[in-house]
Parts: structure tokens; sequence; C-alpha cells
């Protein structure tokens, strides 16, 4: 009885360890709960204001339209100072940078539902000189991202414009050029307007004889051969333009294609001596040859639009392309039949590569053509980019 009696406080004590322990797991949920709560509000801050500074960078790449009112318009694009700020207001903007001055111009947002401050710039060297790829300056754009409750974050940006379409020459060549035969014609006058150019140009020096004439082809232009012109990257153009293409091809090997392809357009016309008419939808063509197999065209193969290929061309029979085409290996016209490029070509990268053109065939300039192919293409795209905080 007296070991009963010295044990009738256990329960109650057993009772409140009990309810203690309770009330520490209670606390410590409900301390756990407000933790993961502020752990998810500040996700969700973040993630808000990284959304607003992605939305400024898209805003500066929406609005890059040089050639429509009120948009973003680079009209001094060599001068390292040269700035533009997208934001809802001017004190907004001035968190990037912006100052009342004649090198900084602000826009107003089209937008009023997220809160960005946007900067953008001419990309400059060591030497504080602007920095261009293919003749266009590279861009810098800076988007700062805030959100009602404080949240901020700021993302970078280089943009590279979309490459020059124009080919500096009815034929562009940075390798030596045979031309051959009495019907062959390369036009350089200009068949649709006043803007004439050269019949060939080609990056190598006048010494080096690059360009051998047998026969009696025409080679016409102001003038009909010039040399030593700007080098272009044809890798990186066609690496830029191919992800605008309507129609890729891969191939492992060496290709002939026979009349291909009203998919791509067709254009109207006959001759050499006269321009290629075109009125339907115009297309970017992709051929991916890697870089060294060879892509045969034949059978009357036509198109409308801008023709790529990284590898070899060779243009057998006839054939038709109103546009341009750019091709980085050796480009050669072989075989009978038209064959009649309205636009430009563009040939040879490759170091061992000659371009030969010779039967019945014309490359004819035409400056009507550039302006319809520049809507083919994203005019500004991000080749970099970086969260800063």
């Amino acid at each position: 009885m007296k070991r009963l009696s010295e044990e009738k406080g256990m329960v109650l004590v057993m009772a409140l360890m009990f309810l203690l322990v309770l009330g520490l797991l209670g606390i410590s949920a409900i301390s756990m709960t407000s933790y993961d709560n502020r752990i998810s509000g500040n996700k969700r801050i973040s993630d808000q204001a990284f959304y607003a500074a992605d939305a400024g960078v898209q805003e500066v790449m929406g609005r890059f339209r040089p050639d429509a009112t009120g948009e973003i318009e680079d009209t001094d694009p060599l001068n390292p100072n040269w700035r533009r700020f997208i934001a809802l207001n001017q004190s907004q903007a001035a968190k990037v940078g912006y100052v009342s001055g004649p090198n900084h111009l602000f826009l107003q947002s089209l937008q009023t539902r997220l809160d960005f401050a946007v900067e953008l710039k001419h990309k400059v060297n060591i030497a504080n000189a602007v920095v261009t790829k293919d003749g266009h300056p590279v861009y810098l754009v800076t988007s700062l991202g805030v959100t009602p409750e404080g949240g901020q974050k700021r993302i970078e940006a280089e943009l590279n414009p979309f490459p020059s379409l124009n080919p500096g020459g009815a034929l562009y060549s940075e390798q030596p050029v045979d031309l051959l035969g009495s019907s062959t014609y390369i036009q350089g006058m200009d068949a649709c307007g006043s803007n004439d150019v050269p019949g060939v140009a080609t990056t190598l020096p006048l010494s080096s004889d690059p360009v051998d004439i047998h026969g009696s082809p025409t080679v016409e232009g102001t003038p009909p051969i010039q040399y030593d012109t700007t080098n272009r990257d044809l890798k990186a153009m066609i690496e830029y333009l191919r992800k605008d293409a309507n129609f890729a091809y891969a191939y492992g090997s060496n290709q002939t294609l026979t009349g291909m392809s009203d998919q791509w357009g067709i254009p109207v016309g006959s001759g050499t001596a006269n321009p290629l008419t075109y009125s339907g939808p115009l297309n970017i063509v992709y051929f991916n040859m890697g870089g060294d197999k060879t892509l045969k065209l034949a059978g009357g193969s036509h198109g409308g639009g801008i023709l790529l290929v990284d590898g070899n061309l060779e243009l057998n029979g006839g054939f038709q392309w109103y546009g341009l085409v750019i091709v980085t290996g050796a480009l050669d016209f072989t075989g009978g039949g038209e064959k009649n490029i309205t636009g430009g070509m563009m040939a040879g990268e490759t170091a061992t590569v000659e371009v030969d053109v010779g039967g019945n065939a014309a490359i004819i300039n035409c400056s009507a053509v550039q302006p319809q192919l520049e809507n083919l293409v994203t005019p500004i795209r991000i080749t970099r980019w970086r969260e800063v905080y």
C-alpha cells in the first residue's frame, strides 16, 4: 500500500510531460510552416522580379525594328556612348543609368503591369571602340526587374543583330573565281533600281589574279570586278540565318536532288539576261552538308528566299532562284539548261575551293530582293546571357 501511495503523482507528471512534448512539437510545426512560407514567399518574389527583368529584355528585342516609327533605332552605330532606356517612367530608368543628355534616349514601356528598367548600349572594347560583327554593332542590354515587395533581379544579355544580306556584288567570293563560256552573265548593274554593285566582289587582292576568265562571259558592274572587298563570316551568317529556316535538311554524304522544290517557291522568267520575278511567300532553305560534302541540285530545281548550304553546292541543268544563295564551300555551275539567280550569291569559306561559273548561267543584282529577305529574319538574337543577382 505504501508503494502505491508513493506513485499517485506519476500519472500527472507523465501527462504534463506528454503535453509539453505535444506543445513543443506544435511550436516546431508552426515555426517550420512559417519558415517554409517565408522561403516560398521569397522565392515567389525572386521569380516575379526575374520574370519582370526578362520581360524587359524581350521588349527590347520586340521593339528593335529600325524601320518602324517610334521603335528602337540605332542612328549612331559607332558611338560608344549611345544608350537607349525603356521603363515605366524616367525615374525608374535612372536606376539603370539614365540621365538627360544627347546620347541617352528614354522610351516609354509598352506595358504597365511589370516594373522593369532597361539599358541598351553598344559593346565596346578596351579602347572604348564599338565592337561590330558583320558591319553591325554588338549590343549589351541590362534589365532590372522590381516587385512591389522590394524584390530585385538584374540580368544582362549580349545581342547580335542579323547579318547584312547585301552580298556586296552580284557574286561574292573569298576564293579564286573561274568564269567560263560565252553565255555566262554576271550583272552587278541593278536590274530592279539604281543600286549598282560590282559584278564580282572578291576578298583576294588583284596581285593574286583571283578571277580567271575564259571565253567571252559578260561581267558588268560598278566596277565589273572589285578586289580586296571586306571578308564576310559565312559560317556565322549561316548559323544565324538557319534558325529561321522553313526547310532544313542534313546529309552526311554527297547528295543529288532533282527537281527541287515547288514548296520552296516558283520564280517566273526565262533566259539568263533578264531578272526573275516572284510573287509568292519567300522561304529560308538550309542544307547541313557537314561543311565539306557536296549538294547537287539538278533537273530544274527552283525557289525563292535564302538558300543556305554549309558545304559545297553544284547547280546542274536548269536552276532558278529569286533571292540570295550562301555557300560556305565550293560553288559550281555545270551541265546544260538555264541557270538564273536574281539577287546575289556568296561563296567560298573553305581555303581550297574555287568558284566555277559556266554554261548558260546568270547572276543578276536586284535591289528589290534584299528588303524582302530581311522580313524573313529575326532582327536580333541573344548570344550570351547571365543573371547578375
